[in-house]
């Protein structure tokens, strides 16, 4: 056994029995049930939920469960941007009835959800190939972006005043029509500036 030069409990947390690595079966999990929706993530809250925007079109409160918490958290990070695929919660479904009653009131209640997987880059990569979705939905309400509204990703500029000057001038260098000077001089002059003599004294 490695002796703790370290001291409490921090050592063990990192002990190869906890750490997973890749997902073990490496199987991609998929929507089995109409209560599985797939989602992106908008915002985090703290204390374990976050807001979602799913795929039917409705922003959700999704609540994260123990499984990725704790241990597991560090192979399921939930962070804005990530694609998660969740459980409604169909006990918590209103009815038409009450969702009329609602709208009267000045503030609806957001409807609940839990969490079932988390899904990485490669995953995103495999669900697109596999699943017949509109995955426009969320990629059009990835948050984790920074866009304009033409919606192209904005670009930053890291440079001093110097530096922008010089593009400045380089740019109406390029824009300006070059001219070309020439000088026409007669073969008389030529001949007369090589009759003229030259006194050193004067140089």
């Amino acid at each position: 056994m490695v002796k703790n030069i370290k001291g409490g409990s921090g050592h063990k947390k990192f002990a190869r029995k906890f750490t997973t690595g890749a997902k073990s079966n490496n199987k991609l999990r998929i929507s089995e049930d109409e209560g599985e929706i797939y989602a992106i993530v908008m915002k985090m809250l703290g204390n374990g939920m976050f807001h979602c925007f799913c795929m039917d079109g409705e922003t959700r409160l999704g609540h994260i469960r123990g499984k990725f918490a704790g241990r597991g958290k560090r192979d399921n990070m939930v962070e804005t941007g990530k694609w998660v695929l969740i459980g409604l919660r169909e006990w918590d479904i209103t009815s038409d009835k009450s969702s009329a009653m609602k709208s009267s009131d000045k503030k609806a209640k957001m409807q609940q959800c839990d969490l079932l997987e988390v899904y990485s880059a490669s995953d995103k990569d495999r669900l697109r190939d596999t699943v017949v979705e509109d995955w426009a939905l969320l990629d059009n309400n990835d948050v984790s972006k920074s866009s304009d509204i033409t919606g192209e990703v904005a670009d930053i500029l890291f440079a001093s005043e110097k530096d922008l000057e010089r593009e400045k001038i380089i740019q109406e260098m390029k824009s300006e029509t070059t001219e070309k000077i020439s000088l026409k001089v007669s073969e008389a002059s030529l001949d007369e500036d090589d009759n003229e003599e030259v006194n050193f004294d004067d140089i």
